[in-house]
């Protein structure tokens, strides 16, 4: 979601911007469906704007390293793809290829067929300091839902291996989220020692009705749709300041609301529309686990 468009949370976009832009590593965390991600991307997409090199990885749920390892490769091989190159010999093959077959890795890490135990971890988690050296800028690392590799049979390695390479670096800022609070607080202390890499940093888990209130009166205005006042203390309850519960049921509202009125300049809103949005947003919610 483009930086504008994020309701009530300048606050965090600022500080994490910040943060990124003098090189401090952070641990944003937080419940489920609180618009953490979306943060972290915006704030990502803003130092993109500056030309920064940006590997956004989500990490996969999986039993050991492999596929985030080559996650991280194919990331970074599409970063290293800008036209820009300063030796010859990058210009024939791109930058991580090139890199990768010095110390015989191909870019599909199937065809090593190793063992999780032998999988090129440290060499792959480099590759992010590689990119940032080419561009000559510092790089961002952006690891979504990193407490899942806490489960893999390597992460002790993979763990390791992140805070050995990037604990105290500058050139490669490592931006980690995650919703399972207490595994990426255990995290901090022994035996990964993540607090050696990274501060954590929490974020609210609701928005005040008031912010909710002034932003979407504001959304539903440009799409031409006014809520009356009963509609409006129907959708601020449901949602209870919690972003997705909130953004889910006024989305639905909307739809719905233009699926049943006339072409009218101004589309008013009343609570039969919006229960119905509440209704599909209830079910959303339930198909996606929320």
């Amino acid at each position: 979601m483009p930086p504008a468009l994020i309701v009530g949370r300048t606050g965090e976009l600022e500080e994490i911007e910040r943060r990124l832009r003098e090189g401090l590593h952070t641990m944003l965390v937080g419940p489920r469906r609180i618009g953490k991600t979306t943060v972290c991307a915006a704030v990502c997409e803003r130092i993109r704007r500056d030309r920064m090199p940006v590997i956004h990885v989500e990490v996969p749920v999986r039993p050991n390293a492999g596929s985030l390892l080559q996650l991280i490769v194919d990331r970074c091989n599409t970063v290293s793809a800008a036209p820009a190159r300063r030796r010859a010999f990058r210009a024939v093959r791109p930058l991580v290829q090139t890199l990768l077959a010095e110390q015989g890795i191909p870019l599909d890490l199937s065809e090593l067929g190793a063992e999780p135990s032998s999988l090129p971890s440290r060499a792959v988690l480099s590759l992010p300091r590689s990119i940032a050296t080419e561009m000559g800028r510092p790089a961002i690392l952006f690891l979504d839902e990193l407490q899942r590799a806490v489960t893999y049979a390597d992460g002790d390695q993979v763990l390791g291996d992140l805070v050995d390479l990037y604990g105290g670096a500058t050139d490669v800022v490592v931006l980690i989220d995650g919703s399972e609070e207490r595994v990426l607080t255990d995290m901090l202390g022994p035996p990964m020692h993540f607090g050696k890499l990274c501060d954590r940093l929490s974020i609210d888990r609701t928005i005040p009705q008031t912010v909710w209130r002034e932003a979407l009166t504001d959304r539903f205005a440009r799409a031409g749709m006014r809520l009356d006042e009963h509609a409006w203390d129907m959708l601020l309850a449901f949602g209870a300041g919690r972003p997705y519960e909130t953004m889910a049921a006024a989305r639905y509202t909307a739809l719905n609301a233009r699926k049943l009125g006339e072409r009218d300049a101004i589309l008013d809103i009343g609570t039969f529309e919006t229960q119905m949005g509440i209704d599909e947003a209830i079910r959303h919610m339930s198909d996606d686990g929320a």
